[in-house]
């Protein structure tokens, strides 16, 4: 097996990358302070993260709150190669994958790592999807030798096993096992911290098999190799103007908020991205706006990575106002678009705007963030390419290159970008064309190179030959004083096909206000175009959202089919 010990990337300031047309238009504002490049022996996940590990043995690595729990990075070690050694003796290897099914807690990290060791290839399942979701995750995937799961999930694990066959499940963050599946303690009891001696190539083998979300379909499997996630994460690490021996002189001494699901692909990166810096992982059971508010302020946290949602919950919590945030110099959000009144009052007590970053599960995840070198955040943008990554709008049906500030679909192309669709070759020669990933996403790039989403090509609602964005007016919905979330998606019409059907949440104090659905309808009528307020406004209790806080548009269009 290689050795890696003395492994190091080259940050490049001289050089173009190899990646990137030199004369987009966001290259103009990065200083000779930022990296146009990174270049680096290709390393397989887990020894990149391990690096780090050995480095800093002593620091602690997760503070589980829920159980009062403290792991070292030693202890990640320790239990990783214990875990791979197990699995070894099992005969899981390369060419194989091993599900793992569970909310955050200190084991996922270990069986993840202690996965990728052996060969394998690890298989997150969110523990929030449908059962059926899971059976055709397991049996599309083919290879899953064994499954790691909690106690809360080990039901759904046993319908499945009924459908697809898995050989091991294996129980974890509990003592207590099932008739047909053992506890973590018992499967690494009296099995030497000796991981397997594997060959990898981290260009071509997959790392990490995803599956999606599954808002227009069923879940479709993207394959990341060990380059793909090495490559995301070093090229969001780097996107910096500080000086390299600062920036690197921080490795041992942060701390991040693990609240982002870890089972999804956003979580995930973030934390290869915080153990490669070694930082202290806080975990918490779920997302409460109170706890992660005392968290900033006892641990003095200096940025607050999120989605939408968890956004809307801290700005929303009475804590919000109340906690010493003094420590916070950032806040990343991703996964979807964060209204712009939320913004507004985020900024009014931290002093500091959100800055929006876009990804999707196929590169791995992240593309774009508001670089902290960048004249200035625009809260409607997603900001700009990350370092050696290319991105371009272009005609959905041509793919010419559209000027600025036209809408058309957003291509990326980047070392993150994904090897393709498990077995779905057919579909990965469609999305991936000549290099560059098809997102499906529309968008638009301004004059400075900053890039603003307008929504998915498939949410677009067709109203009377006019083409409306949802997201539009949801963020327009959200300006009411009564409205706390809004959720907006096209529906059938039988007179001209399709119309604009909004759905909508009242914040707690409003509820009992009287507000109506034609008073919504109203107010909108004089803050949108004649072709884009709401038709039809319902008034609901929640929006159904995916599992990572998205609003499930499909769910609302099939809530409202339904109904009729």
């Amino acid at each position: 097996m290689k050795n890696y010990s003395e492994w190091e990337p080259i940050i490049d300031y001289e050089n173009d990358s190899p990646w990137v047309e030199p004369t987009r238009a966001w290259i103009k504002h990065r200083t000779a302070t930022v990296p146009k490049t990174i270049k680096f022996e290709p390393i397989p996940i887990h020894e990149f993260i391990k690096l780090s590990a050995n480095k800093f043995p002593n620091n602690v690595c997760v503070f589980h709150k829920p159980t009062d729990k403290k792991y070292t990075y030693r202890e990640l070690v320790n239990y990783a190669d214990r875990i791979a050694n197990a699995l070894h003796q099992l005969g899981i290897g390369k060419g194989d994958a091993v599900g793992i099914m569970s909310g955050n807690c200190p084991e996922f990290l270990f069986c993840i790592l202690g996965i990728l060791e052996t060969g394998a290839a690890t298989v997150p399942i969110n523990p929030l999807v449908k059962e059926s979701d899971v059976t055709h995750i397991v049996r599309e995937a083919g290879n899953i030798k064994a499954i790691f799961t909690t106690r809360a999930n080990y039901r759904t694990i046993k319908k499945t096993r009924k459908q697809v066959e898995v050989e091991n499940v294996i129980i974890i963050a509990s003592e207590e096992g099932k008739p047909d599946a053992i506890t973590l303690t018992e499967f690494i009891n009296g099995i030497a911290a000796k991981p397997p001696v594997v060959d990898i190539d981290p260009e071509n083998d997959i790392a990490a098999l995803l599956f999606t979300g599954g808002t227009t379909g069923l879940p479709k499997g993207v394959m990341l190799t060990h380059t793909n996630l090495v490559a995301d994460a070093l090229c969001t690490i780097y996107n910096s103007d500080e000086p390299l021996e600062e920036l690197e002189a921080l490795a041992g001494t942060s701390v991040n908020l693990s609240i982002l699901p870890l089972c999804h692909t956003f979580g995930f990166t973030v934390v290869i991205i915080a153990m490669r810096a070694a930082m202290m992982l806080v975990m918490f059971a779920s997302f409460d706006p109170a706890e992660v508010l005392e968290a900033i302020e006892y641990y003095k946290v200096s940025m607050f990575v999120g989605v939408p949602v968890m956004f809307q919950m801290v700005i929303n919590s009475p804590e919000f106002t109340e906690r010493n945030l003094s420590s916070l110099e950032s806040a990343g959000c991703g996964s979807a678009a964060l209204a712009p009144e939320l913004n507004k009052k985020w900024e009014k007590i931290t002093g500091f705007k959100v800055g929006q970053g876009y990804g999707l599960t196929e590169s791995s995840p992240i593309t774009h963030t508001a670089a902290i070198w960048l004249p200035e955040i625009r809260p409607a943008s997603v900001g700009v390419p990350i370092t050696d990554t290319d991105a371009k709008i272009v005609n959905p049906d041509t793919l010419e290159e559209l000027p600025p500030n036209e809408v058309g679909e957003l291509l990326i192309h980047g070392p993150q970008v994904m090897k393709g669709y498990w077995k779905h070759p057919e579909i990965t020669e469609k999305i991936i064309v000549n290099g560059w990933l098809r997102t499906g996403d529309l968008a638009r790039m301004d004059e400075d190179g900053y890039f603003y989403i307008e929504g998915r090509t498939k949410d677009m609602v067709k109203y009377k030959g006019y083409k409306v964005m949802p997201r539009e007016v949801e963020d327009k919905l959200m300006e009411h004083p009564a409205i706390l979330e809004a959720g907006v998606a096209g529906i059938p019409d039988p007179n001209i096909g399709e119309t604009i059907k909004a759905w909508v949440v009242l914040k707690s104090e409003y509820r009992d206000k009287g507000i109506t659905e034609r008073e919504i309808i109203e107010w909108s009528k004089e803050k949108l175009a004649g072709y884009k307020y709401p038709r039809h406004v319902e008034i609901i209790k929640a929006l159904p959202r995916t599992a990572v806080g998205k609003i499930f548009r499909r769910k609302l269009r099939a809530m409202e089919l339904e109904k009729q």
